[in-house]
């Protein structure tokens, strides 16, 4: 259902980063100007790492005139970044080379650029040391603010009319979060030195960008952004545009590809789900990290030369592009796993629709309009199965709808027509010999199958008859046994487990001491079925459920359990099938830090997890109760990072038991 009643004007728009652009990494981007000026983006941003620190090849001047003609050739306003870590000749940049870039842009040539900004992602400056573009070790905030200060003044000197745009955070814009809330320090110190108000943001490492995952991130962007307004309008800069100059569903390449990874269709869905709620959030532009790039990254919305084939997300683009007015509506109702973002036409004489259909089947759909003088005759179809797609409603006459899913994909062809009342097209062949973008399981270590006997569970109790030995904790017995094990990621402790007093439970201990890099952001504590030749078959049950009492003291806790599919035979040789590394292969789990605590480190309390919400696996995200093999909980710092603050849980968990 959508509601005319009300509309408002957009203020959002989307934009593209322009990247490898170096002629020794082949200059991806020349020969895209066409496909890029299809999406109309408002703004081409021309930064990132490389040009901070001119590196592998120099951001010189004859670049700047190739990006210049590249921006009005895709109808797009330049944000170009003045580099802080390194100058074209490989010295460090001063307020002059700043001044000196506006100079040629803005006077010598008369480009007329509006919107600067100074340097990339400064909150990770000290991760940044390579042999070629040295880091800036110890570099804070508050040398943001001291760099913002005698940049601006000489960039200004030259053009008054400048806009400056930034600080390009990375991450650090968690509010009272320490040294992770960069943002706060540089709103109050120079917040008036900015004229827009950027920030960057990848929600996932490539190995976490599931479906399910993807699917749920709309609701954690939502709270990124309000907590970022929160900074904005506690440090008096709330009147300010806010922008994200870097955004993609991951930050890293892999080679497995999941259900959401960087060029698939889950990644489409994942973007046009970011870009809607960035029009619904009021964003001032959202840029993707990139146009092009290689296969094995799949960042760009395009590949490579020479086919420069556009990948799945570059359609999440279009569909906005080409089915997206001026004006945003309320969607007061949509099928469930179904999200919908509505707008009216520029003439104003339609409704226009653009969707992103995450469940696994077909659904079918009657769009109503209300609100309109006269409502148009409710326009029915059948959404086909995870696609990103759009739908036309005139005021008058019959709607269309278009549809963008795997078999779009797999025939390298864009969106096509979808019958009203009528299910998707039926496949065709493509214009490519592999398709578009990457499909999901490509290089991924296989399931081998199920290679322990499967025993039903017998005893839905675990921790019973407990005992403290010199081997660890174990509890039952036989069939019904289970022994212990602690892990830690490098550079941390793994945590302590004593049987409880009664027998009944497991009294744990473990934390993270600063620094804590993001990468190795975790500990635990497991229990694992002590019948080495087989798995236990849970499909009886539900899930697990435990007792929890005492204190995460600021760690987080996630429940996890393994299964053969998602186990190497080098980790556990009677029971793993899955081909792979740790890397590749890893269980699914699920975040139970609220349920845990109830919104505090206080009292006993009953946490059910079923095996369905189990996920995050790999390379099969979801839970196989038929070959369990291990149960564990999880500690995670709550500022995963270098720097970020310690955590310390002392808590109990007993009872443990299936359900």
């Amino acid at each position: 259902m959508i509601s005319a009643a009300s509309p408002a004007p957009r203020t959002t728009t989307w934009s593209v980063n322009y990247w490898q652009w170096t002629p020794t990494w082949g200059d991806a981007v020349a020969g895209t100007e066409t496909l890029v000026a299809a999406l109309k983006p408002s703004y081409l941003r021309v930064g990132g790492y490389n040009n901070d620190a001119n590196v592998p090849d120099p951001f010189d001047e004859a670049q700047i005139d190739a990006m210049v003609a590249y921006a009005r050739a895709v109808g797009a306003e330049p944000i170009l970044q003045v580099p802080v870590l390194g100058d074209t000749a490989g010295a460090q940049p001063t307020a002059q080379t700043a001044a000196d870039m506006v100079t040629y842009t803005n006077v010598t040539k008369k480009y007329g650029i509006k919107y600067f900004a100074i340097g990339n992602e400064p909150d990770v400056y000290a991760d940044q040391a390579t042999a070629s573009a040295p880091s800036r070790p110890g570099y804070t905030a508050a040398d943001v603010c001291t760099t913002l200060a005698t940049f601006v003044a000489a960039m200004k000197g030259v053009d008054p009319s400048i806009k400056i745009v930034g600080p390009d955070l990375a991450y650090r814009y968690q509010a009272n979060n320490g040294n992770y809330d960069w943002l706060t320090p540089i709103l109050q110190g120079c917040g008036n030195l900015l004229d827009v108000v950027s920030i960057h943001r990848y929600p996932f490492e490539a190995k976490q960008s599931t479906a399910s995952g993807a699917q749920n991130d709309a609701a954690a962007f939502r709270q990124v952004i309000a907590s970022v307004r929160g900074i904005m309008d506690r440090t008096g800069q709330a009147g300010k545009p806010l922008a994200l100059t870097e955004m993609n569903v991951a930050y890293d390449a892999t080679t497995c590809v999941l259900g959401a990874s960087p060029g698939t269709v889950g990644a489409a869905l994942w973007m046009l789900d970011q870009l809607g709620t960035a029009i619904q959030l009021g964003l001032w532009t959202s840029a993707v990290w990139d146009i092009s790039d290689t296969d094995e990254w799949s960042l760009g919305l395009i590949g490579l030369p020479p086919g420069h084939v556009p990948r799945p997300p570059y359609y999440a683009y279009q569909l906005f592009a080409d089915h997206f007015g001026p004006t945003v509506l309320d969607v007061s109702s949509a099928p469930a796993g179904v999200n919908v973002y509505a707008s009216r036409n520029a003439a104003a004489d339609g409704t226009q629709i653009v969707y992103a259909n995450w469940n696994s089947a077909d659904v079918g759909v009657e769009v109503e309009v209300t609100g309109l003088a006269a409502a148009p005759t409710p326009a029915r179809f059948r959404l086909p199965a995870q696609s990103v797609g759009a739908i036309e409603v005139p005021d008058t006459g019959p709607a269309q709808a278009w549809a963008y899913g795997e078999p779009e994909r797999a025939a390298a062809v864009g969106p096509r027509a979808v019958a009203p009342g009528t299910g998707p097209a039926a496949p065709v062949d493509g214009g490519s010999d592999s398709g578009a973008g990457r499909a999901v399981g490509t290089n991924c270590p296989k399931d081998g199958g199920v290679v322990c006997p499967q025993t039903p569970v017998t005893s839905a109790a675990i921790t019973t008859g407990g005992l403290n030995t010199a081997g660890g904790v174990t509890y039952g017995s036989g069939v019904n046994g289970w022994g212990s094990y602690s892990y830690a990621a490098p550079g941390q402790t793994a945590p302590t487990g004593m049987v409880t007093s009664d027998g009944n439970g497991l009294h744990v201990q473990g934390g993270f001491v600063p620094p804590v890099n993001a990468a190795a952001n975790y500990v635990g504590f497991g229990l694992y079925e002590t019948n080495s030749s087989e798995c236990l078959d849970a499909t009886a049950y539900t899930g697990v459920q435990f007792d929890f009492s005492g204190s995460l003291g600021g760690c987080f806790l996630s429940f996890g359990a393994n299964f053969s599919g998602d186990l190497t035979p080098a980790d556990d040789p009677g029971h793993g099938a899955c081909q792979g590394t740790d890397s590749t292969c890893y269980n699914p789990s699920a975040d139970v830090t609220a349920q845990a605590t109830g919104g505090g480190d206080a009292g006993a309390v009953t946490v059910k997890v079923p095996f369905s919400k189990l996920a995050g696996g790999s390379p099969i995200a979801t839970f196989d109760p038929r070959t369990l093999v291990t149960i564990q909980w999880q500690l995670s710092a709550r500022a995963g990072g270098a720097d970020a603050g310690g955590c310390a849980a002392d808590f109990t968990v007993a009872n443990v038991a299936f359900y």
